[in-house]
């Protein structure tokens, strides 16, 4: 019979029932699949569609160009990197979600095949293999459009996923090839390689460390990343923690050109959140760094920023503040949880280590998009 994946992965995905699939019962099939609720990077769960968390359309080109130094801007400028990875989460798994509301078709080896299914810019085809212990694995794969040849079809997503008991949760792992897209998809605007691995706690909570490869969704509209990124979120509390890298200017240097930066960012629901960078490169001198706080209220509004400029090798505290930056004061940060010195994070964004307060690291993340079948 056929599956139905009939809500927006934004919230998950209820599945209707139906009857088991030659060797592969097609429910469970379907339910050990990812959905985006459950690996996309989140900054303030009380605003998804700001973060990219959402399944709406963006416009990275306006997102930065509108990062002005108003306003917040170490989390608009975290923000904007997570935007484009939730970006490409939406790439892979918006044509998975569409393929399983087909039947599939039985193969030998508890295999369920879905499609081919065409969409704007490609042809689709979705394959669930059954694993031992419950642990299911996926490839997702595209042709051209025009083409009616099965060698055709190259990689662009795949995946593995052992059930926690609620549908789509658990530990796993989802890799993205936007590069065998644009392959097989000329007009697809994104390049590089995506890679991931989560853990799901039981409770709603989720703990995300992705590696990302020359990645960009629009290298006309941002700026190619090549590093790690870690996330969590806590339930009931609704507390997010993240780490990212990213290109981007940051205001109080000498022009538009972009430093490389590295943010990590806490937001606690109705209260606020905060900022701690490190960032080098652009117009910020050889051998020297920036290290900077920033933290706002609950309605995303800056209350306290500042930043220092440090020389390698230097203590924090020999650091100079850099004129101009400093607005507020730490105590007018809205909760002791988000107060304190100047905390940076440390290296330059390859480190895939949980943020801390996580609900458990998830296992490592792949090095590369291939399928294990």
């Amino acid at each position: 019979m056929t599956m139905r994946w009939n809500k927006t992965l934004a919230v998950g995905a209820a599945l209707v029932l139906s009857t088991a699939c030659g060797g592969v019962d097609d429910q469970e099939a379907v339910e050990s699949l990812p959905d985006f609720a459950g690996t996309s990077l989140e900054l303030n769960a009380e605003a998804p569609a700001q973060d990219g968390a959402a399944l709406i359309a963006q416009d990275l080109m306006e997102t930065e160009a509108a990062l002005d130094g108003e306003g917040a801007a170490m989390l608009e400028g975290a923000r904007m990197q997570v935007k484009a990875l939730n970006d490409a989460l939406r790439q892979a798994l918006v044509p998975v979600a569409e393929l399983v509301k087909k039947s599939a078709d039985a193969k030998p080896g508890d295999v369920l095949v879905y499609g081919p299914q065409d969409r704007a810019n490609a042809t689709f085809k979705l394959t669930v293999r059954k694993g031992v212990a419950q642990r299911y694995q996926w490839k997702l794969e595209a042709r051209p459009l025009s083409s009616t040849d099965d060698t055709a079809y190259k990689l662009v997503a795949a995946g593995a996923l052992k059930r926690d008991g609620e549908a789509h949760r658990g530990r796993g792992t989802l890799a993205i090839s936007l590069d065998n897209l644009k392959a097989v998809a000329p007009s697809f605007a994104g390049q590089g390689r995506l890679m991931m691995s989560f853990a799901h706690n039981g409770q709603g909570s989720k703990s995300l460390a992705y590696r990302l490869a020359n990645f960009t969704p629009n290298p006309a509209a941002h700026d190619a990343v090549t590093g790690a990124f870690v996330g969590h979120k806590l339930q009931p509390s609704g507390i997010t923690r993240a780490r990212v890298l990213g290109a981007y200017n940051l205001p109080q240097t000498a022009t538009a050109a972009k430093e490389k930066v590295l943010t990590s960012v806490r937001h606690i629901p109705q209260l606020g959140g905060r900022a701690d960078l490190r960032a080098w490169g652009g117009d910020i001198p050889a051998n020297t760094f920036y290290v900077g706080s920033a933290c706002w209220d609950a309605r995303e509004q800056e209350v306290f920023r500042v930043l220092f400029q440090c020389t390698d090798g230097a203590r924090l505290e020999s650091c100079t503040e850099v004129a101009g930056s400093r607005v507020g004061t730490v105590q007018d940060c809205r909760g002791p949880e988000l107060r304190g010195d100047v905390t940076p994070p440390v290296g330059t964004g390859d480190d895939a280590t949980p943020e801390p307060g996580n609900p458990g690291a998830p296992d490592d993340v792949p090095t590369d998009v291939t399928a294990e079948f």
